[in-house]
């Protein structure tokens, strides 16, 4: 079919006007086929056999729609003992080839078309024997719809005494359904009311969807502009708000900290201006230097005896006096060690815990005194003797308190006697 072009786009152009008119009356057909081939005998048969195809098709869905209102209009006339088989039959009739006997929910649960015909056999059998009782409802129904037809396409007044006049029902048998009718001829007006609502279509539609397109852009517009102040105001009042007061709360939290960091300056100067008064700073300089005279005092009498015992202990009665002395410590300190040594054996023999495992290479080495030692938690310190280690003793202990330590260690990692 050809569409229809806008007046003011022809008005517009004057050579495609021109060249529309000429394709609309002159090339082509109004449904859009061409007018070179009508004269040809074949093209006219096949348009007759269209045509009769269209009718027939218009006719049958004439009839389907006319039993339907007979089936479920309580207005038409039909008695209500008639009305499911002619609602059965209009379900059938409307029903496509391919879906009839199909389960819509279950489609593999279906019914083969055999046994459907099978089942509606008895309604389809009371179909055809009561047509004749059909007939007159449906003869009115078909009536009351040309008379309606022809009330709106007729503006005659002339035609009007017609409608006030009775009409009375046409029985026909079933042999005179199966006659061709002639079709009801519509007032020959009909074609101007067709031209002129064609001309509006042609005028007025393309402006009112302008007018419609340009409304439905500005009502988009404002919907865009709506969405973007509702975004605006969420973000606001939510994510907004809430930053703000982190930040704020962060901020606050800042201040109060530098606050407490200068009042602890203040409390600190304070203290120490309380406790190193003029007399306490002179007092303690005063006391410093008397202890860096006592300090070199000691350190001349340190030296001066140094030099005597090492220009008289060769020879003499201070030299074996040193000597013993020697003998004496040494002897002291071996005694001490076994003392040790024993009270570790005796602690070991009472069971007593042990407070953790050192490796000897955790632990430092005095090598004056031959011994190892370790930081106790009590403040003093673990001790153990070099040849406490060699006889393979292995329990360090604090002579301040009762705590042990096991020593780990090897031989080869023993200083050489």
């Amino acid at each position: 079919m050809i569409p229809p072009c806008d007046p003011t786009i022809l008005e517009s152009n004057p050579q495609f006007k021109k060249l529309y008119q000429q394709l609309t009356t002159t090339v082509l057909n109004l449904d859009g086929s061409t007018r070179a081939n009508d004269a040809q005998p074949a093209r006219q048969e096949v348009l007759e056999d269209l045509k009769n195809c269209r009718i027939r098709h218009a006719k049958r869905q004439i009839e389907k729609q006319t039993l339907r209102r007979l089936a479920f209009d309580p207005e038409s006339g039909l008695a209500n003992e008639y009305r499911d088989i002619v609602a059965i039959i209009v379900l059938y009739l409307e029903t496509p080839r391919g879906q009839v006997g199909k389960d819509t929910d279950d489609p593999g649960n279906g019914i083969e078309s055999s046994e459907v015909s099978s089942l509606l056999a008895p309604d389809i059998e009371a179909f055809y024997t009561n047509i004749p009782v059909f007939i007159p409802s449906f003869s009115n129904a078909l009536a009351s719809a040309v008379d309606d037809l022809r009330a709106i396409t007729d503006t005659d007044p002339s035609t009007a005494e017609s409608k006030d006049l009775p009409r009375t029902p046409r029985v026909r048998t079933w042999q005179a359904t199966t006659r061709p009718t002639q079709p009801a001829l519509l007032n020959p007006r009909l074609g101007e009311r067709l031209r002129q609502l064609r001309q509006a279509q042609l005028s007025e539609l393309p402006t009112a969807r302008k007018q419609m397109a340009a409304t439905a852009a500005e009502v988009l517009a404002m919907r865009a502009q709506v969405l973007e102040r509702t975004v605006v105001l969420l973000e606001r009042a939510k994510h907004g708000a809430l930053s703000r007061a982190m930040k704020s709360k962060a901020e606050h939290l800042a201040t109060v900290a530098q606050g407490i960091e200068g009042k602890l300056n203040v409390m600190k100067l304070d203290i120490g201006s309380t406790i190193y008064t003029p007399e306490t700073i002179s007092a303690l300089v005063r006391y410093n230097q008397h202890l860096q005279a006592v300090r070199e005092q000691f350190e001349e009498r340190r030296e001066l005896a140094t030099e005597e015992l090492n220009g008289e202990s060769g020879s003499g009665l201070l030299g074996d006096i040193a000597q013993q002395y020697a003998s004496v410590i040494k002897e002291i300190v071996a005694v001490e060690m076994e003392m040790k040594s024993l009270e570790k054996i005796k602690m070991a023999d009472d069971s007593l815990s042990i407070y953790d495992e050192i490796e000897i290479e955790d632990m430092t080495f005095d090598p004056n005194l031959q011994i190892y030692h370790y930081p106790c938690p009590c403040g003093d310190r673990f001790e153990i003797c070099i040849d406490d280690l060699r006889d393979g003793e292995e329990i360090a202990v604090c002579p301040s308190c009762s705590l042990m330590i096991r020593v780990i260690f090897d031989e080869a990692d023993l200083p050489k006697a």
